[in-house]
């Protein structure tokens, strides 16, 4: 159930056209346990007190990265156009997907102009839908490439950025998907050492991210709400008059705004349903 995106990473020669296979999203409620009262018998009094059930959900801590690093604040803050309102179905029978954020519009231009201010126009293309743990499909995008168009950019070579909603569930659901991936990223990098960055947990206001050397992984949380979201970056080579400045400039300081943004935009969630 993983797929794959391409385009960023450390590595500086990054391919300018790339294939992405497609994925399908993995996560929609989850599982829980409602407290009930007991109904044995007793000969003596017993209070009149029922249990109720309880809306709390048991949060993720994602383990400590190898070597992790502590970006420095990126330099311009984005301030949030739109935020997520996100349910989850504690039984796991419901997908609630319909308060997912879309691809198609995950970062708006408004958002994305405060740290491309010669952007004028987002474009997306390319949109698909993911299939859901009870065999169906969200109708929202989970997955599409945002064209942008920058001023000064040659046409054979505009800038894109590709979305790819993993899902939403209960933190300790997203939770199990992201350790199996993250030890999976660790054997990786231990064969590639300089092509994988992980950052400090809460580093930049999301549980944790990491850059595998093509795609940004980011997992969010807030309340009962977990998430994970992967987007990358093909172009971003005229940011500057320097092809290798350019790719820096994305890497360090568009790619930490970003996942700030995504953490400040999963800001507004509801409790699990019974």
């Amino acid at each position: 159930m993983n797929r794959t995106l391409t385009a960023l990473g450390a590595a500086v020669a990054v391919a300018l056209a790339v294939t992405v296979p497609a994925y399908t999203a993995y996560a929609a409620g989850g599982s829980g346990s409602t407290v009930r009262p007991s109904t044995k018998s007793s000969k003596h009094p017993t209070s009149t007190k029922t249990a109720t059930p309880t809306n709390r959900v048991t949060p993720y801590s994602p383990p400590a990265a190898p070597q992790a690093v502590t970006p420095s604040a990126p330099s311009t803050t984005i301030t949030p156009s739109t935020h997520f309102s996100v349910r989850v179905d504690r039984t796991g029978k419901k997908p609630m997907d319909t308060t997912w954020p879309s691809a198609d519009d995950i970062f708006t231009r408004a958002e994305l102009r405060q740290v491309l201010p010669k952007l004028t126009a987002v474009r997306a293309t390319q949109c698909r839908t993911g299939s859901l743990p009870d065999g169906g499909s969200t109708h929202l995008s989970t997955e599409c490439t945002l064209n942008l168009r920058i001023t000064g950019e040659p046409n054979d070579d505009r800038s894109k950025l590709m979305i790819d909603i993993r899902g939403f569930g209960l933190p300790q659901q997203i939770g199990r998907q992201w350790s199996k991936d993250l030890a999976e990223a660790q054997d990786r990098s231990a064969q590639r050492p300089g092509l994988y960055t992980f950052y400090t947990n809460k580093s930049l206001g999301v549980s944790a991210a990491f850059t595998d050397g093509t795609t940004t992984k980011v997992l969010l949380q807030h309340g009962n709400v977990a998430g994970e979201v992967w987007f990358s970056g093909i172009g971003f080579t005229t940011l500057t008059s320097d092809y290798l400045k350019s790719r820096k400039l994305y890497r360090q300081q568009i790619v930490p705004a970003l996942v700030q943004l995504l953490g400040a935009k999963l800001a507004d969630t509801e409790k699990a349903t019974a």
